[in-house]
């Protein structure tokens, strides 16, 4: 397989904002922290067009931000630097010129890429996806993020995986869960009780300040029928020198039952590593991955442990690359327990490990998670200023 790397120039267009008074003005605390790459969403009381960009301007320093209105009628900026010290108030006006975006959006027949001038950074699963080499139909997926990709073209995540068919780079699902008084696992699908599913795109589009897909996924019984509904939101953001997006879930019970997620030692979303780095897989592998969480614990040693976030790194194509997840702080049971595999590469979020919870009919199960992709060694220091963004949001009003 070729990679494709692109060191293209970035081509800065000149965006004016109308000359008039602002749509609505928004005060911004950047509360004491030095903010860098910083995606902040705001939610808004009035409805405003969802078509073209917005620029979010300090009133008092001049400094413009991108805007764009998400498909939930939220505000979502991109804050490329901000200093610590800024408490200013900011006027959302439509930007009028042409913008050539950063983000773009290929849609193909198996599902959904978002590229980064002109770089691949993900490929969202939309077709289903049969397994290789003959396997048992049972292994088909959908609704998976593979290929997940470096800045410099590194394909980080396996689906299918030699030994584990049924791991999918960057998927989730639950394993040891009773529904209607049985045993229903949606990971394992060769046990041939569940599996999970696309099932529909709401939205794919490209703007000033992310690149979003919406989508409906299902979690199914394969006695029952649909158990779960999912929407997945991915927000990749236009960054220099890494790849960071976003992906969040919200699980509803859309049955007339309540799902039981027991205790159990793994399940939820899940993370699988590069073939590279796959024992089992004689014919790709070529080194073991390390793992590193923010509370220090080291690969295996890190299993059944908690964190807020974990890096996985190791070589692929002769070079090291690496992802790091974040927990979001309004997780259930955030920092959760993670799974980490002593010989596979692969590790989850698996709050069920702390014990047992329930998704009762018509409740939702939320969670959200940042991702951030370095060209290289993943850097610590960007480690955890993006940990702080988290742990300490940005303030904002909404003046009236």
């Amino acid at each position: 397989m070729t990679f494709r790397l692109f060191l293209l120039p970035v081509v800065l267009v000149w965006i004016t904002a109308c000359s008039s008074a602002p749509i609505l003005n928004i005060e911004i605390n950047a509360d004491g922290i030095e903010r860098e790459n910083y995606p902040l969403t705001i939610p808004l009381d009035t409805d405003l067009a969802l078509a073209g960009d917005y620029l979010l301007k300090n009133e008092t320093s001049g400094k413009n931000y991108p805007a764009q209105i998400l498909p939930s009628g939220d505000l979502m900026v991109f804050i490329d630097q901000m200093p610590a010290d800024t408490k200013a108030v900011f006027g959302l006006s439509k930007a009028t010129g042409t913008e050539k975006h950063k983000m773009e959006i290929n849609k193909t027949e198996e599902g959904i890429e978002i590229l980064s001038g002109q770089q691949p950074v993900l490929f969202y699963q939309t077709a289903v996806a049969n397994p290789p080499n003959g396997l048992p139909d049972y292994y088909k997926r959908s609704g998976m993020i593979h290929p997940l990709y470096s800045p410099s073209g590194q394909i980080l995540t396996d689906a299918f995986p030699a030994g584990h068919t049924h791991h999918h780079a960057i998927f989730n699902a639950w394993v040891n869960t009773q529904f209607k008084g049985e045993k229903v696992d949606f990971w394992n699908q060769h046990s041939e009780t569940g599996t999970a599913e696309h099932v529909s795109l709401n939205t794919a589009e490209a703007g000033s300040s992310a690149a979003i897909i919406e989508s409906q996924l299902r979690h199914l019984s394969l006695k029952e029928g649909e158990v779960l509904g999912e929407k997945w939101t991915i927000m990749v953001y236009p960054t220099d020198d890494y790849f960071l997006f976003d992906l969040s879930s919200e699980q509803t019970n859309t049955s007339s039952d309540t799902l039981f997620i027991l205790e159990y030692h793994y399940g939820g979303m899940g993370f699988r590593g590069s073939k590279e780095w796959n024992k089992v897989d004689s014919v790709h592998f070529s080194n073991t991955w390390k793992i590193l969480t923010s509370e220090g614990f080291t690969n295996e040693d890190a299993n059944h442990t908690h964190a807020s976030w974990v890096t996985a790194s190791g070589e692929v194509d002769n070079n090291i690359g690496g992802v790091t997840v974040f927990g979001f702080p309004d997780n259930f049971r955030y920092p959760q327990a993670i799974r980490v595999h002593p010989t596979m590469p692969y590790w989850v979020y698996a709050p069920m490990v702390d014990g047992e919870f329930y998704i009762a009919p018509g409740a939702s199960y939320k969670s959200k998670f940042r991702y951030y992709i370095p060209n290289g060694k993943p850097n610590l220091e960007t480690i955890e200023k993006i940990d702080m963004n988290l742990k300490s949001p940005i303030k904002v009003k909404v003046l009236k």
